[in-house]
């Protein structure tokens, strides 16, 4: 994670956002031990199983505090 978030900043990139499943409170955790946010948006998303998954939005800045 570290080395894909210098590869954005280095490419000019100021903030960067993600989306993860809302019933997965790991990678929930690891995602914000990395920086980011929950923004607020969630939206539903069927991977093609007819089963729509939840999904929440994560954001972080990418430049230096």
């Amino acid at each position: 994670m570290t080395q894909t978030l210098r590869h954005l900043r280095d490419d000019g990139f100021a903030r960067t956002h993600l989306w993860t499943l809302r019933d997965t409170p790991q990678s929930r955790r690891f995602y914000t031990k990395c920086g980011f946010t929950e923004s607020g948006t969630a939206r539903t998303h069927d991977f093609g199983d007819g089963n729509p998954l939840v999904q929440v939005a994560y954001e972080r800045s990418l430049t230096p505090p």
